[in-house]
């Protein structure tokens, strides 16, 4: 399957060993990981900014997904379906991509439950849909 981690949950997965952690690596493992350049750039600032990471390991953090999940640059203009005009940004790399699932933690995306042929989850739906 094409997934799509929003960031919140990248960053859970990336500080955490709870069930974030547990469904992205294994779906880095099963699955094909799509992730965009706004995807990286939130997750970067994030860590610097909010977490306060030492500027060489979010390098390292950065280039770990540049290496393991395969990096898109959707083409066109996002839908303007979301609340957060940010989460837009999430749905068109999921519509980009022929994703069929987002795992999110944002509730603005999961309020949608699903956008065109893209299934939205949380990481803990996704584990007891597909994992278990």
């Amino acid at each position: 399957m094409r997934i799509v981690f929003d960031t919140n949950v990248i960053l859970s997965a990336l500080l955490t060993e709870g069930l974030s952690y547990k469904v992205f690596d294994l779906c880095l493992i099963n699955h094909e990981l799509i992730v965009s350049d706004f995807i990286l750039d939130e997750v970067e600032r994030v860590l610097y900014k909010k977490f306060k990471v030492k500027r060489t390991y979010v390098k390292e953090v950065i280039n770990f997904l540049k290496g393991n999940l395969t990096l898109l640059a959707p083409r066109g203009k996002p839908p303007d379906v979301c609340r957060d005009k940010d989460d837009n940004s999430i749905l068109h790399l999921a519509e980009f991509s022929k994703a069929q699932i987002i795992i999110t933690g944002d509730f603005d995306l999961l309020d949608l439950k699903s956008y065109k042929n893209t299934e939205i989850l949380t990481p803990r739906e996704f584990f007891i849909k597909y994992l278990t």
